[in-house]
């Protein structure tokens, strides 16, 4: 809730801010923190020392840029860093241009930036966490996006003038998470405006995060299960599974240019439209990414998150039937087939994920 009072007659909004919610601006004010001895508050970023052949750790965990440290300043830090960067988020969200600056910052930064949500990455946090390259969520992480907010003192000229700013700054915001995690920019304000949050497997469904990964013990990942020793359970259910990143865009893509794309479009989609059956348009709902390739497992997962919600499916019935049987075969079903643990069904769909 960033505002000036201009000089003269009115107070005009400066710039919109999207924390979590209005009364975090309270918060904030109630718990005002004196400035640090360098003069300047610099709580709300940390960047830890750098051991040599390993990413350069980042930590976000607190409002951005309130009360001190600026964007400009956040930018200026990390360009004196060379090399990889791993940057750790928790934080409700803060100044909206600057959250857009820190994540341009980081997505156009030579070598490879990884995110990784440990708590929350909420609001403009969340616009941040779109940056890596690899975009990860902790177990039990959450992800929040919604419409940017603001706070206006004047006439109805002045909050006339906000309403309109505040819907470019919401486009811009969802244009940056239609860029990586797939539908229109239209669909993402949709969400937005609901204060739609995430759990980490709903991040991963919806494409706004890659995976899920175990929680960092002194900058370390703790060890995770090992998966291959389940491999020849039930016959060997398990092995045949593709566990990489998911990228559905990407797949359809490849499908559509291959020397074959009705066939290779078919092959790797379980919903079927009308249509010439060589477009990417007769077709929905991937979850291979080649011909022939095993179903991706984060694939399969989104492609039954987003079933209901796929228009001019002629066969929705039976995608629903096909994407089910891939999850139970890869242990991410609910029918504790033959006697499995109901404990391990639910590890291997959603926590057994390495980074």
């Amino acid at each position: 809730m960033t505002y000036r009072l201009a000089q003269g007659r009115r107070a005009q909004l400066r710039l919109p801010l999207s924390p979590v919610r209005a009364e975090m601006a309270l918060r904030a004010l109630e718990n005002w923190r004196e400035p640090a001895d360098e003069g300047r508050e610099r709580g709300w970023y940390k960047i830890a020392n750098q051991a040599e052949g390993t990413p350069t750790r980042v930590d976000i965990y607190d409002e951005i840029s309130w009360w001190g440290i600026s964007a400009q300043e956040f930018s200026d830090a990390i360009g004196k860093i060379s090399g990889d960067l791993e940057v750790h988020i928790n934080s409700p969200g803060g100044d909206a241009f600057d959250g857009i600056t820190i994540y341009n910052a980081l997505a156009s930064r030579p070598g490879n930036v990884t995110t990784i949500v440990d708590g929350l990455a909420a609001s403009a946090a969340s616009v941040i966490a779109m940056a890596g390259k690899t975009r990860i969520m902790s177990p039990g992480s959450m992800l929040m996006i919604h419409d940017a907010l603001a706070m206006t003192i004047g006439n109805a000229a002045d909050h006339r003038e906000t309403a309109g700013l505040l819907d470019k700054v919401s486009g811009s915001i969802a244009d940056v998470y239609a860029a990586h995690a797939g539908k229109t920019s239209t669909e993402w304000r949709d969400a937005m405006a609901g204060d739609a949050w995430y759990t980490a497997q709903e991040a991963v469904d919806a494409g706004l995060a890659h995976k899920i990964a175990g929680r960092a013990v002194n900058g370390e990942p703790q060890a995770t299960w090992d998966r291959s020793i389940f491999a020849t359970w039930q016959g060997g259910v398990l092995a045949d599974v593709d566990e990489s990143d998911w990228d559905g865009p990407a797949a359809m893509s490849r499908a559509a240019n291959s020397d074959d794309p009705a066939a290779a479009l078919n092959a790797i989609c379980a919903g079927k439209r009308e249509g010439d059956p060589k477009t990417i348009a007769a077709h929905a709902l991937p979850h291979h990414k080649n011909r022939g390739d095993p179903p991706n497992r984060h694939g399969v997962s989104a492609a039954l998150g987003r079933i209901d919600g796929t228009e001019g499916l002629t066969n929705k019935a039976a995608a629903e039937s096909h994407l089910k049987a891939h999850q139970s075969a890869m242990g991410g079903g609910t029918d504790n087939r033959a006697g499995m643990p109901a404990w391990l069904e639910h590890l291997t769909a959603k926590e057994a994920a390495t980074r």
